[in-house]
């Protein structure tokens, strides 16, 4: 049942760093440089191995497109036979069985239930496919110093004897000598000075006493006394466009799950020329991924929500603005931060999809 599938994926595989399986994960390549196995005497060719991604379940529309054009499907047939494979492979790991696609790898779960990916020994490098190991020999080189041999002066009774200059290792053991007997007599000198360092270290580090900083203290209405947060929203942060003179606004806080159930429904209130919109970033299975997103996008100044779709969560970001530039920059800017294939899921409150 697997085996048309892993047809599919190995020859896209060839074509794209990445491929999304809608519903069950991505896999994506990553560049090995060649290599030198100094035991065998081989020499590989550049690789690109291949990885799975469980988080990124979103369609990117290539795999369904490729299967169009391959046989003449549908776009509603096409969509139900990958759903039946995809569902085939998850009932198949739900029991606990290997899934093997050939041509790119195996899907297991290990003992606490993760799922585990183990790719083939294919190498979807073009530009080195085929390419077998070659022999090569590990060339050294060493460094031998000759030293020539002294020659034997002949002796004559009218010669003086000339008396050979000091050799560098008896200057060395002189400068040695000397640093030695040096530290020998200022022994005590020396000891005092250490002690003086370490206490003046210590009293720096911990006795010293830091300057007095009081605590500051807000001032606050009379008529706020006593009296209960408002829940009107933060004023929200406003990023100015290169090319225009408008602004983007980013709604700084992020509602919670059961505030958003459906993302296309709540909308804040706005001046009449005013426009929202949401801007799909991610579909992931996981909640600790999940409430990491939502964090990183709430800290980077956007409004982060949230709604199920199936077992998953879909993760999107508020936007509000004015003028289609204004939008189109914003979708820009979380293709370029978060994620290449984020798109429009929303305008004012009508779903794109």
């Amino acid at each position: 049942m697997q085996e048309e599938l892993g047809k599919y994926i190995a020859d896209l595989l060839y074509q794209h760093d990445r491929l999304n399986i809608p519903g069950l994960g991505s896999f994506e390549l990553t560049h090995a440089p060649a290599l030198v196995d100094q035991v065998q005497g081989q020499v590989s060719a550049p690789t690109k191995a291949v990885r799975f991604n469980e988080n990124l379940v979103l369609d990117d529309g290539i795999l369904i497109d490729y299967l169009q054009q391959q046989n003449g499907w549908t776009l509603s047939t096409t969509q139900e036979w990958l759903r039946t494979r995809v569902e085939g492979i998850k009932k198949s790991l739900a029991q606990k069985e290997i899934v093997e696609i050939p041509g790119v790898g195996r899907f297991f779960r290990n003992f606490e239930q993760q799922l585990q990916f183990v790719a083939e020994s294919e190498n979807f490098n073009i530009e080195s496919f085929g390419l077998q190991p070659v022999r090569g020999q590990l060339v050294q080189r060493s460094r031998v110093e000759k030293i020539p041999a002294s020659k034997p002066q002949a002796s004559a009774p009218s010669t003086p004897v000339v008396k050979p200059a000091p050799a560098a290792g008896v200057r060395a053991d002189q400068v040695a000598g000397g640093i030695a007997k040096w530290f020998q007599g200022n022994l005590t000198w020396l000891l005092g000075l250490s002690l003086a360092i370490i206490a003046l270290a210590i009293y720096l580090m911990f006795l010293r006493p830091g300057p007095t900083v009081s605590d500051p203290v807000a001032e606050v209405p009379q008529e706020r006394l006593n009296a209960s947060p408002s829940k009107s929203t933060p004023p929200a942060q406003e990023d100015v466009a290169e090319n225009d003179n408008t602004t983007t606004e980013k709604l700084p806080s992020a509602p919670s799950e059961e505030e958003t159930n459906d993302l296309d429904t709540e909308a804040p209130t706005m001046a009449a020329e005013e426009h929202t919109a949401v801007i799909a970033v991610g579909l992931f299975g996981n909640p600790d991924n999940v409430q990491k997103l939502m964090q990183r996008l709430s800290e980077d100044g956007y409004a982060p929500v949230s709604r199920k779709e199936g077992g998953n969560s879909r993760i999107g970001v508020s936007v509000r603005f004015t003028t289609e530039a204004e939008l189109q920059q914003v979708l820009q800017e979380v293709r370029k931060d978060y994620a290449e294939n984020a798109f429009l899921l929303s305008r004012d409150g009508k779903s794109l999809r």
